[in-house]
């Protein structure tokens, strides 16, 4: 069975299978790029990276990058903006990736939505 993307959940009872990698944001491989609701501003995308200390030197006023009329329009941004950023350093792949090759990946993204772990899921199992 090829690997998949299971969603993890905050429910009493709930377990993630065994060999499951989560992958989300607060684990080396989580998505910097951040999604909030903006209200009046529509969907923003945020670049966290430099709080997480994965530019180092790098500043920026604020981390806003572009807003959008919906959710998954910004979604999409932020996971098409994570796999140009995490195939944009050989080493970074090579440290990363090769750790989660075979194994279901975990994340609280709906199953229905776009999510970083799906980029994971491509690169690490990948002929």
């Amino acid at each position: 069975m090829n690997p998949q993307r299971i969603q993890r959940k905050r429910v009493k009872g709930w377990r993630m299978s065994e060999g499951a990698i989560y992958v989300g944001r607060p684990t080396r491989w989580g998505n910097p790029f951040t999604v909030m609701n903006g209200f009046k501003q529509g969907w923003l995308v945020w670049d966290d990276r430099d709080h997480l200390g994965l530019l180092p030197g790098y500043t920026t006023s604020d981390g806003f990058i572009a807003s959008f009329a919906t959710k998954d329009e910004a979604l999409a941004n932020a996971v098409r903006r994570y796999k140009k950023w995490i195939r944009s350093d050989a080493r970074r792949c090579a440290d990363l990736v090769p750790l989660l090759q075979g194994h279901d990946l975990a994340c609280y993204c709906p199953l229905d939505k776009p999510c970083h772990a799906d980029v994971l899921l491509e690169l690490a199992n990948k002929p």
